[in-house]
Parts: structure tokens; sequence; C-alpha cells
């Protein structure tokens, strides 16, 4: 099955929450997780429609989309929202429809629902079939319980995407 990974830490590759995402990775090895960093390339997406159309090609080919940031305040970063404007902007809305989804996110958890019912509230907007969300904090892959966690929220996402596409996911 392939994940789109939609970054949104302006890290990039470097960032905690795309840690977690390779830990995922590592653990559910027959799935294709395709990490693509958003708010780090946000202004090259918004000037060059190839980029854009790049990714939504992507988000098209793929059987689910993790919207994946860090949380900095209360919401997503702001070049991730800015991507988030684009999508309907650039008339985007219908390759996202029906994909399945989840969020995954970093913080102190501080207010991270806020965050995550915004994402959802987005996905309800794409007609996206939201399946939940993970709040992380800064060092939890480090505990046995927390990676324990992590790996019930990536089996429980994979595994609605699987029931609900049937077999051929």
């Amino acid at each position: 099955m392939k994940i789109i990974v939609l970054n949104g830490s302006p890290k990039g590759d470097i960032s905690v929450t795309i840690q977690y995402v390779h830990f995922i990775q590592n653990k559910f090895p027959k799935h294709e997780l395709k990490i693509i960093n958003i708010s780090q390339r946000v202004t090259r997406i918004e000037k060059d429609e190839k980029a854009f159309q790049e990714i939504i090609d992507e988000v098209k080919a793929s059987d689910g989309v993790l919207w994946a940031f860090p949380l900095y305040f209360l919401l997503v970063h702001s070049h991730y929202k800015r991507f988030i404007e684009l999508i309907s902007e650039k008339k985007a809305e219908d390759a996202f429809k029906n994909k399945y989804t989840a969020v995954l996110t970093t913080s102190i958890h501080f207010f991270d629902h806020t965050a995550h019912n915004y994402i959802n509230a987005i996905c309800d907007d794409l007609d996206m079939k939201y399946v939940g969300s993970f709040s992380a904090d800064m060092y939890d892959l480090i505990k046995e319980k927390e990676r324990e966690r992590l790996i019930l929220f990536a089996e429980s996402f994979f595994e609605a995407i699987k029931i609900c596409r049937g077999p051929r996911a």
C-alpha cells in the first residue's frame, strides 16, 4: 500500500516528526511511505505549477495520506497552511477525495487538539476519510510504551485502508 506523507515541518528530513515516520517505515516495510517536504518547499510549490502538480499526482496515486507536522503554537506551520490553501486555489481537491487519512504530530502537548481538529476539518472539506490522529511528545520515541502506541496507531491506519479498499491494498 502506498501512503503519501505530507511533511509540514520546515526542517524537512531532519525534523523530529519525520523521525516518527521513519520509525513507522522500519516497522512496516511492506508499505511504501513516500515523504514529501511541503513546508520546506512551499515557495517553489506555490510558484512552480509542475512542482505542485507532482505532489497532486502522488496523492492521486496513493492509497492514503498522512498529514505529519510539528506543533509550535496551537496550529500548523504557516507554510503548511499555505499549501492547504493552494489545494483549493488550484482546484486540486479531487486528488484528495475519498483518500484515507490520518494525522501525526509532535509537540509538547499544548492544545494539540486544536491543530488536529483543524486538519480533520480540512479533510472533511476535501471529502477524505479521516481515520484518526497521533500526538507524540518530542521524546516519545525513546519510551517503549509510546513506541507501542505509535505502532498501534500505524496498524490501525493501515488496517482501515486495507479493510475498506479490499484485497488490492
